[in-house]
C-alpha cells in the first residue's frame, strides 16, 4: 500500500485479504451512482477520494442490504403485500385451504418470528413510530387459529369473510410499518451482520457483545471510519512506529490484526506468539478500515459458505473474476439455498468461456469459507482444463431442447443428509477433489453405490454420473499429460460403448436383482482395486450369456486408473435405467 495524503488514499494489490478489502471497497462505491467517479484504478493499486468517508457506515450496509437482503425475513415481510391486496380485491371469494397455509406459514415463520426476535429487540428504538406492532402481531395471531379451526372455513362462510378483512387489514398496516425508510435501513442490516459481515470479522465495534453503542451505523463510522480521517489530517514526521501491513507511520501500537476471523488474535492479551514477548503485529486505521471491508469483497452464500478469487496479475482482473463469481451468485441466491459458492465460480467460469474473454484459473489462489474455516487452494492447471471441457462439452436436453454444458449439468445434482451435511452438492465434490488435484473414483463409487441402494434424497441421474465419469477421465488425460508419463488414453466415445455394454447386459438378465447383486460385486472389486476379481465377475457374466467381453477391459487390466475408469461406466449402464434428461 501507498502512503495516504490529505487528497487520496491508495491501496495496492497484496495479499488476499487486503486484496479481497479493495474488491469490497469498489464494490461498496460501485453500489451507489453517486459514487461511481470516487476510485480510479491502475494496473496494480485502487485510489479513492476520502470525502466519500463521510458518511461511508451508509454506503457499507446499503451494500449488503441490497444484495444480500433479497432473501432474509425481512424481505418475506415486504414481499408478500401484493399476494394480500389480491386477496382483498377479489373479496376473498376464492380463498381456500391453501392459502390459510401460506398465511399461517408466512406469519408464524416470517412476521410473529421477526418480530420476537432478539433483533427486533435492539432495533424497534430506532424505528420512529407510535404502531404497537407487538399488540398488532399478537391480535393476528388470535385472528389466523380462528381460522385455522376444524372446518371453520366451510362452516362459517361470513364469519371468515369478516375475520380475514380486518386480519389483512392489520397485516398490511404491519408491512407499512416495516417499510418506512428507518425500518428499511435498520432490520435487513442487523440480520445481516450476523449472518454475512461476521463471517470476516468480529468481536470488535457493532459484532462486541459490549459495545454501549447500540446504533451499528454510528458504531461502525465511530471505530473504522473516523480514526482514518483523523489519520489523514495528522501529522506524522514524528511517529516511531510503523504499519505492519503497509508501513505507513502510526504514533500508539493501537490497532491489530485480532478482530479477523481465524487470521489474528488480541495483541494485548496474548504475548507469547511474539519474540521477546514484544508484538509487533500491528497496523494503522487505515488497513484496519481496509480489512473491515473483506465481507463485501467475499461472495457468500446464506448457509455461511464463501469464496474469493486472489487473482493478483492486475486490480482489473481481481475484481473481473470475483465480480463475475459474485454476479452469478446473487442471481441464484433467492432461487435455492443449495447454491454454493463452487457453484458461482463454475457459472462465471462458463460466462467467461462464452462471452470469449476467459482466462485460464490455474495457479491462482482460491480461499473459500465453510463452517468458521478458511481453505487456501492453489488452482491446478489440470483442473482449469477440465474445467474448460467441461464447459465446452455441451447436450441437448430432451424435455426442452435447451443446450447446456456437462459441468452445468451438475448445478442441481446433490444428495440429503450426507457425509455429515444437510445437503451434499456433488459439484461441489467434484470441483473440490479437481482443486486439490484429486481423481473423482471415491466420488463415483458412492454416486453408483447410492443409486444401486436406492437412497432416498438422492438428486441425481445416470447422465450426472456419467458427467462425473467423463470429467474424471479428463482428469486422468490431463493429468498424465502433465507428468509426461505415459498411459493409454480414457476415450470419451469408448465410455460411452462400454456403458452400453452394461445396459446390454442388465437386459440380458431375466431377473433384475441379478444385474444389481453383480454390480455390487463389481464395485467392491473396483473400491479395493482388485482388477482380477473384477475380470472373473466379467468373464463369468458374458460366459452366462454367450457373449464376447468388451476387448477394452483385456486392453487396459495392466493400467489400473484407465481399467478403473471403464469399469465405473459399465457399472453405471448396469444400473442405469430408461430415465434420461439428454440426447446421448
Amino acid at each position: 500500500m501507498d502512503a495516504a495524503n490529505n487528497t487520496t488514499v491508495n491501496f495496492r494489490i497484496n495479499s488476499w485479504m487486503e486484496n479481497a478489502g479493495i474488491v469490497g471497497l469498489m464494490r461498496i462505491l460501485k453500489n451507489d451512482p453517486r459514487y461511481l467517479n470516487s476510485y480510479s484504478m491502475s494496473e496494480s493499486a485502487v485510489k479513492f477520494d476520502p470525502k466519500v468517508l463521510d458518511n461511508f457506515s451508509d454506503l457499507y450496509f446499503k451494500f449488503f442490504i441490497k444484495n444480500y437482503g433479497q432473501v432474509i425475513r425481512y424481505s418475506k415481510i415486504i414481499n408478500e403485500e401484493n399476494w394480500l391486496r389480491t386477496l382483498e380485491d377479489k373479496d376473498f371469494r376464492e380463498f381456500d385451504e391453501k392459502d390459510l397455509k401460506r398465511l399461517t406459514d408466512w406469519f408464524d415463520n416470517i412476521v410473529k418470528y421477526s418480530v420476537n426476535s432478539a433483533s427486533y429487540k435492539k432495533v424497534i428504538k430506532f424505528i420512529n413510530s407510535d404502531f404497537d406492532v407487538k399488540a398488532e402481531v399478537k391480535s393476528c395471531n388470535k385472528k389466523i387459529r380462528t381460522l385455522n379451526k376444524k372446518n371453520f372455513l366451510t362452516k362459517n362462510s361470513d364469519e371468515v369473510k369478516e375475520i380475514l378483512q380486518e386480519l389483512i387489514n392489520q397485516l398490511l398496516k404491519i408491512i407499512e410499518y416495516f417499510s418506512t425508510s428507518q425500518a428499511k435501513k435498520y432490520f435487513p442490516a442487523k440480520t445481516l451482520n450476523y449472518i454475512i459481515i461476521n463471517k470476516a470479522w468480529n468481536g470488535v465495534s457493532f459484532l462486541n457483545p459490549q459495545t454501549k453503542n447500540l446504533d451499528f451505523y454510528e458504531d461502525y463510522q465511530n471505530y473504522f471510519v473516523i480514526p482514518v480521517q483523523e489519520y489523514l489530517q495528522e501529522d506524522h514526521a514524528k511517529d516511531k512506529y510503523v504499519c505492519s501491513t503497509c508501513g505507513r507511520p502510526v504514533k500508539k501500537l493501537k490497532y491489530s490484526y485480532g478482530f479477523i476471523n481465524n487470521m489474528g488474535y488480541d495483541l494485548n492479551k496474548k504475548t507469547s506468539n511474539a519474540w521477546n514477548f514484544k508484538n509487533d503485529l500491528y497496523i494503522c486505521p487505515i488497513c484496519q478500515f481496509l480489512y473491515s471491508l473483506i465481507p463485501a469483497g467475499f461472495t457468500y452464500n446464506m448457509r455461511g459458505q464463501g469464496i474469493f478469487i486472489n487473482e493478483n496479475s492486475s486490480i482489473r482482473n481481481l475484481q473481473g473474476k470475483n465480480d463475475l463469481v459474485f454476479s452469478n451468485m446473487m442471481r441464484k441466491i433467492s432461487d435455492s439455498t443449495r447454491t454454493s459458492p463452487y457453484r458461482a465460480l463454475s457459472a462465471a467460469f462458463k460466462d467467461e468461456e462464452a462471452s470469449g474473454q476467459h482466462a485460464p484459473l490455474g495457479n491462482i489462489q482460491l480461499i473459500t469459507y465453510d463452517t468458521d474455516h478458511y481453505n487456501f487452494q492453489i488452482v491446478p492447471i489440470v483442473a482449469s482444463k477440465v474445467l474448460t471441457k467441461a464447459v465446452e462439452h455441451t447436450y441437448n436436453v430432451k424435455q426442452t431442447g435447451e443446450v447446456k454444458s456437462y459441468l452445468a449439468s451438475l448445478y442441481n445434482a446433490g444428495i440429503s443428509n450426507f457425509r455429515g451435511v444437510n445437503y451434499y452438492g456433488i459439484l461441489d465434490g467434484v470441483m473440490n477433489c479437481l482443486f486439490n488435484n484429486t481423481n473423482l473414483f471415491n466420488i463415483i463409487y458412492q454416486l453408483e453405490l447410492l443409486k444401486l441402494s436406492n437412497t432416498e434424497g438422492r438428486f441425481y441421474n445416470d447422465f450426472q454420473i456419467m458427467t462425473v465419469i467423463r470429467m474424471n477421465g479428463w482428469f486422468l488425460n490431463e493429468l498424465h499429460k502433465y507428468r509426461g508419463s505415459k498411459i493409454m488414453k480414457i476415450e470419451e466415445n469408448k465410455l460411452t460403448k462400454v456403458r452400453g455394454c452394461g445396459m446390454h447386459v442388465r437386459m440380458g438378465y431375466d431377473n433384475e436383482n441379478k444385474a444389481k447383486s453383480l454390480a455390487y460385486k463389481m464395485l467392491e472389486a473396483i473400491r479395493t482395486n482388485n482388477i482380477d476379481r473384477f475380470m472373473e465377475l466379467l468373464l463369468n457374466t458374458y460366459l452366462y450369456l454367450d457373449k464376447t467381453v468388451p476387448k477394452i477391459f483385456i486392453e487396459t487390466q495392466s493400467e489400473t486408473e484407465v481399467f478403473k475408469e471403464y469399469a465405473f461406466a459399465f457399472i453405471a449402464g448396469l444400473i442405469g435405467n430408461s430415465e434420461k434428461e439428454q440426447n446421448n
